[in-house]
């Protein structure tokens, strides 16, 4: 089996309301905008990915990078080499950016296509359903969070995540607490911050002393976890708020290389690994840092906001691993439901009683829409 060719999309479906990210301030989001690749054999097989872009104009960026440089590696070659070319991704990734490491999950999804096997499984796991958090998207608020989380909580999710990302940290308590007194024990509350990158000059900073003084509230109402409260790099920082805080520390998932994750492990920074096999250094070195961690105690739970496919690999990688208690469901009902985010695939993943049942179709058990590509699809 060879790569015999490969074809990239800008693919564009309108929201029927504004989404408003905690992560970027400012910006409304009007559409589910993001870069297919599709990598096809002699065989016939079509191994997919996606990433998530704000335009076209960085879909094409994406694609030159992809399709046109680390392409010219991959035409003719056996995609089942996932070790030789996960390096090969990785050093274009730092010399030209990008974040070319959706290209591994296509190349994985060829594996398990050409194995008969979902991902999964390839990968020794057995877990056919996995729990769920509702990741809700939008800064919290007193007024509209607690309606949120019974909401949740009546749709079969026992774990919900608050974003504390008001400008006032005092404001983003207050909605913790309004929360916490109308849904009390019947759901599980995390939290998570923003704070570990942020694409916008606006928006709250939080340091050590907000963070410490954040969490010692959060405490008080027993959160599951409380995610990227610290910049990203800010490795001591980190370590001492998980050694005082008395709530569990969530992060990692944009941090990229293995090197990185060593420091936050040696340093002892997190109790909860998060890294997005698609953002931060792809599907080989998200499940070794899961391997890492458990060694550790640790616990890991990979980032997955971003499109279907997105969801899919991280669920995959999330099912194969030991130490993985729940994983990330974006939800955001009003603007970014599962019909949105999975607008491209044949049929949404669809939650039911706080879980969701892993495909049993081989590599990563999803199929494109050929309709919605054809409607909202551009090939570049």
């Amino acid at each position: 089996m060879k790569i015999a060719s490969i074809e990239s999309y800008f693919f564009e479906y309108p929201l029927e309301r504004p989404f408003y990210p905690a992560w970027i301030p400012g910006h409304a989001q009007t559409a589910n905008r993001c870069f297919i690749l599709k990598l096809i054999t002699d065989e016939g097989l079509e191994g997919i990915t996606a990433a998530s872009c704000f335009s076209e104009d960085q879909a094409r960026v994406l694609k030159v990078i992809v399709q046109d440089n680390i392409g010219q590696f991959l035409l003719g070659g056996d995609p089942t080499a996932v070790d030789l070319y996960a390096g090969l991704i990785t050093r274009f990734g730092l010399m030209l950016g990008g974040r070319p490491w959706l290209t591994e999950v296509a190349l994985w999804d060829l594996v398990g296509k050409a194995a008969g096997k979902p991902l999964y499984k390839l990968w020794g796991g057995t877990a056919d359903e996995l729990p769920l958090y509702a990741s809700t998207g939008e800064t919290n608020s007193a007024e509209h969070s607690p309606m949120q989380a019974i909401a949740a909580r009546e749709a079969g999710f026992h774990y919900i995540k608050l974003r504390a990302h008001n400008d006032d940290y005092k404001d983003d308590v207050l909605a913790l607490e309004a929360v916490h007194a109308a849904v009390g024990n019947a759901i599980n509350i995390l939290v998570d911050a923003n704070q570990g990158w942020s694409l916008s000059p606006f928006g709250p900073k939080w340091d050590l002393d907000t963070a410490t003084a954040y969490a010692k509230e959060a405490a008080k109402l027993g959160i599951y976890w409380l995610e990227e409260p610290l910049d990203r790099f800010d490795f001591d920082g980190l370590a001492k708020l998980r050694a005082t805080s008395g709530v569990r520390i969530a992060g990692g998932e944009m941090n990229q290389g293995l090197h990185e994750f060593k420091i936050l492990l040696e340093k002892d920074c997190l109790d909860i690994y998060q890294p997005d096999a698609t953002l931060a250094g792809g599907v080989i070195m998200a499940r070794k840092v899961a391997e890492m961690a458990h060694i550790q105690g640790k616990l890991f739970s990979p980032h997955t906001w971003t499109t279907g496919l997105g969801f899919a690999i991280n669920m995959h990688i999330a099912a194969s691993v030991p130490n993985c208690p729940i994983l990330e469901f974006p939800y955001e009902p009003a603007s970014w439901s599962p019909a949105v985010r999975d607008a491209m695939l044949m049929e949404p993943f669809i939650p039911n009683a706080g879980a969701i049942q892993l495909p049993q179709r081989p590599g990563l058990g999803v199929e494109l829409n050929p309709d919605a590509m054809a409607k909202y699809a551009k090939k570049l």
